[in-house]
């Protein structure tokens, strides 16, 4: 589907705000579920079908060693 005008939105400001109290166990519930959400998100991606496939047969098939990777990897032999 190709993109259209109505998909490139602006990104909304956030002015408002709610303000509630809740009891100590909700608390640490949010807190927790929102550090779940935060590590998952620097844990995981998502790739589309073509990046995969590319992914998988650049594992499958990987590049010869250029010259600057193996002088790097004499160097650090020679250590």
């Amino acid at each position: 589907m190709a993109p259209t005008d109505t998909d490139k939105r602006e990104p909304k400001v956030r002015t408002e705000r709610i303000d509630l109290r809740v009891d100590a166990e909700v608390k640490a519930l949010f807190v927790r579920a929102r550090g779940q959400r935060l590590v998952e998100e620097h844990e995981r991606f998502v790739l589309s079908n073509r990046a995969r496939d590319r992914f998988l047969n650049v594992l499958a098939n990987p590049p010869a060693p250029s010259a600057a990777l193996r002088q790097a990897a004499r160097k650090h032999a020679a250590k």
